[in-house]
Order: structure tokens, then sequence, then C-alpha cells
């Protein structure tokens, strides 16, 4: 890797850690909640038991009480508070109008606001001000048939989160649902002007919200700006690795196939196109394929996408022709008037000088221009439609015919037949399929088998695999058919002896009960 890569690798990693960095403030904000609520959570828990339990526990600490605050009351209230540390101060306010509390000498209940009027039957939830720091205190207030009972309860909870994580910054409020102006809080009153971190709501009608000081947002920023920083640079890196892993594949598969252009590797397959109407051999399509040496075949699609686009598409497609033309040149073609079919790109029709080495092969050859046919799919979008016309058209004059792959399926639909004056199509495969099924296409296949009888069209038939599907294109006129119910692409040693073959088969033309206005453009048998 030069200079300039490790530069550029470099600012892609930075770049990612500063992309993350410049969310740490929302991160931080996310961190900082995810710690609080987890300590809220037990909070929110212990409140919602406390609450639950209100009117039980209430009931039973009320049986404790006389409620005529004498010795015994005195006794009780101070002795209860003492051995429940959740409790701050019990008050007896008894029918009579007197009042006794834990705690003597203790402010009366004159301050307390209503939170909840009706937490149960016997029960209802009220707000004090305490006298230190004017904070507030939660008051459970049971009422019964003597008197009331009130529960002046530790903020414990509370005041441990407000103060874990640093001095008062920490800011805890419950309020009602539908009365939020009444709220228990625990920590820095000022703390209110700070946005809410966050919020949540019990099932008995109590919202509790925190807040939290800038101090403490500001400690927990610095917390995660490294490791923000740091996880950006890995993603960086991570992202480098794979952008790097895809170009050296890239440059791998690129360099693997000028290895194996320069040692011939690519090689033709041939699989039989029949005339069903004389079962005689049509011809065939001339099919890449890749053998690396010492390997075996590599699949089509592991390469065919690529030197497609790299170009490399040019140079195999010229080494296929001359394998194909030395091969078929074995089996006497240039008595018979069978053709092979060569597969090409847009590309190569808009440039006549790339097809002019092939022509000088052919011209080398036995064959006649007649039995080489050039095969240009319609999945691939052409560039210049202008151009192609007049190479097809040079190609015609020389007797090369041009047929149109995949027709309907792809960018041109038939605007191409009528622009480039092609004159043999050849039916895709996913048209074929279609036969004894109820699906849509099939329809579509019929119309474009009439149009082309009505164009006067050759038709050859791809993909077919089964004999229904046969005898259905047949009888529409389709003679000239191609696929696995005939031939799988083979080897020329394989095909040579299915060329042969083809002598002995009986004829088909009553089997498939043809009509004779239906056939056409009749050869020679292998």
């Amino acid at each position: 890797m030069n200079l300039s890569n490790w530069l550029a690798s470099l600012l892609l990693m930075v770049f990612c850690g500063l992309l993350l960095v410049s969310t740490s403030g929302y991160a931080s904000k996310l961190y900082l909640q995810y710690t609080i609520s987890s300590d809220a959570k037990n909070m929110l828990q212990l409140y919602n038991k406390q609450m639950d339990s209100f009117d039980n526990k209430l009931e039973m600490l009320s049986k404790l009480f006389l409620f005529d605050c004498m010795a015994l009351d005195r006794h009780q209230l101070k002795y209860v508070t003492y051995n429940d540390y959740a409790l701050r101060r019990l008050s007896l306010h008894n029918l009579d109008g007197s009042q006794c509390s834990s705690f003597d000498g203790a402010s009366g209940e004159d301050t307390l606001a209503p939170l909840i009027h009706s937490l149960s039957a016997n029960v209802s939830l009220w707000v004090t001000s305490g006298s230190r720091n004017e904070q507030n205190l939660l008051v459970a207030k049971w009422q019964g048939e003597k008197g009331s009972l009130y529960v002046h309860m530790e903020p414990i909870v509370t005041e441990a989160v407000r103060h874990k994580y640093c001095e008062n910054c920490v800011l805890t409020a419950i309020s009602a649902v539908d009365n939020p102006t009444i709220s228990f809080w625990r920590g820095d009153a000022a703390l209110f002007s700070q946005p809410i971190l966050f919020n949540t709501r019990l099932d008995n009608g109590i919202n509790i919200r925190v807040y939290v000081s800038a101090e403490l947002q500001s400690i927990y920023y610095r917390k995660v700006i490294v490791p923000l920083f740091l996880l950006g640079l890995g993603l960086g890196f991570i992202a480098l690795v794979v952008i790097r892993f895809f170009e050296f594949r890239k440059m791998s598969l690129h360099s693997l196939v000028e290895q194996g252009i320069l040692q011939r590797e690519f090689i033709p397959y041939y699989q039989p196109i029949v005339d069903v109407s004389t079962n005689s051999l049509y011809g065939c399509e001339m099919l890449a394929r890749w053998k690396r040496n010492g390997q075996g075949l590599i699949s089509p699609m592991e390469f065919i996408p690529y030197v497609e686009k790299s170009g490399q598409i040019l140079p195999i497609t010229e080494q296929l022709i001359e394998k194909a033309i030395a091969d078929v040149s074995k089996l006497n073609w240039g008595d018979t008037q069978q053709v092979i079919s060569v597969n090409i790109v847009p590309d190569q029709l808009e440039h006549v000088e790339v097809l002019a080495n092939s022509l000088a092969i052919l011209d080398q050859s036995p064959l006649l221009p007649s039995q080489l046919a050039f095969e240009v799919t319609e999945r691939k979008r052409f560039t210049n439609l202008a151009m192609a016309s007049q190479v097809i058209e040079a190609l015609r004059l020389q007797g090369i015919d041009v047929k149109l792959d995949d027709a309907g399926t792809g960018y041109g639909g038939f605007s191409y037949i009528q622009q480039l004056d092609i004159r043999s199509i050849k039916i895709d495969k996913m048209f074929v399929e279609t036969i004894g099924t109820a699906d849509l296409k099939l329809s579509l296949l019929d119309s474009i088998i009439a149009f082309g009888r009505e164009a006067k069209m050759e038709m050859i038939a791809e993909g077919v695999e089964t004999e229904e599907q046969s005898q259905y294109l047949a009888k529409h006129g389709v003679t000239l058919q191609q696929g696995f119910y005939f031939g799988r692409p083979m080897p020329f040693r394989d095909f040579a002896y299915y060329c042969k073959s083809m002598v002995s088969r009986k004829p088909l033309t009553k089997r498939f009960n043809i009509p004779p206005t239906l056939l056409y453009n009749e050869v020679d048998e292998c």
C-alpha cells in the first residue's frame, strides 16, 4: 500500500472517530439515563410496593393505637418510629381534636397538600414541606372511625439517588398525573430548570420525573468521548478492511481473468438447438466456461457479470469463437447449414472493429458466414442504437445473422427489433416455463409467438425442459427449440457424439401433429 492509500485509510478512521465523537452529547445523555434509570427503577419498584401495601400496613398500624394520645399511644408512636427506618414521624389526630406525635414539638399537618386524594378507601397521599431546605416529605394519611393516622416517610431512596453520582446533582419529583402542580421532590430546586432526563408514570396515577445537573452531564460526557472516539476508529478500521477486501477480491478476480486469458483457460461448451419438425440439428449455442488449470469448472455467474463490466469479455469472446470454429470444423459443418450462435454484449455491436478479428478467423475456416450468428441480450442497454444498427446491417450483408436473446425481458422490449431490424428472436425460459400453468406470462408467450409468426421471424425457444413444453411450442409454430429436454451444455467431445446421434432419431412431425403451414427453416441433418 502506497503513502496516499495509507493517508486515505488514516483519514477514514479519524473521520469515523470524529463522527461518533460528534454524537457524544446525545450518547452521554443516553448513558446517564441508562445508569440512573437502573437506580430509579429500584426506587420506583420500592414506591410502587409501598403504595400498593399502604392500605394493609396503615390498617395494621392503626390497631396499635387507642386514638386518645395518652401514655400508651405516645409510647407506641415513638416505639414504632424508632424501629422502622422508613418512617420519619407518626402523628395521631383524634376525633376530640387532640393531637400527638412521635416527635415532641413537631409542627402539625397544617401545611399538607393533597397528592392523591384516594389511594384506597381509607388512605390518601399528601406532600408536606420539611424544615430542611424546604425539601418535601411524602405523607400517607389513614382515616378511621376514631381519628386519623399520619405517616411521614423518610426519603431514603430519593436521597440515595440524589447524592450517589455527585453532591446534590439529581432531583427526583413525584406528582399526581391529574394534579402536576403538587409534587414531592428531593434535590436542588434549581434543577427544575434543566431538561427532564426521563419521565415515568406508575399504574396508580403517580408520575415520577428525574432532573440532573449540567455538572453530572459533563462528567458523563467526559466518560463517553474517548470510548466513542476509539469505537469510531474501530468502526473505521472495520470499514477499511471490508473495502480493502472487496477491492482485493476485485483486483484478484481481474488478475485471475487476465491470467486465464493468457493461458487460454476459457473454453466453449455447446448446447444443441433442435428443429423438432425434422428431428434434425439446427445448430448450437456456444456458452463460455472457465476451467482453471488444476481446478474444476468455474460457474459463469462467478465471472461473466464482472468481465462484461471490465471489458475482458472482448478477448474472451475472441478466443471462444476461435476455439468453437475450430471444433465445429472437425464435424464437417462446412457441408451443412448448421449454425453456431455466439453470445455478445451490446458494446461489441456498437464497435465494428471489435468483431473484426473474429470475422477474420471465420474467413480462414471452412464455415460459411451464414453458419455464424451472434446473440445479443435484451437485458443490457444499448448506448448507441444507430451505430449498432449499422454494424448489424454490415454483418447481415456478409451473411451473419444477429439474434435478439431474452426477447421480452429487458430494456428495449420489441422496439429493439424495429430499430435494429432484428429478424430472429430467442424466447426466454421465463416464458417457456409457464406452459402447462395458469401463470399470466403464458399469454405473453402466446403474444410473442403471434408477433413472430406475423413478422415471419425465426423463433428459437430456450429453456425447454419437458415434452409438454416442446409439444406446445411446436404446435404453435416454434419448432426450433433449446433446453435440457434436448441436451445440457456440454464440452465438444460430448457434443460431437450428440451430433452424430441425431441421424438415428425418428422424425417428430407425426408425434407433434404440426400443421404443414408452420414448417419452415428445414436444414440438413448433422
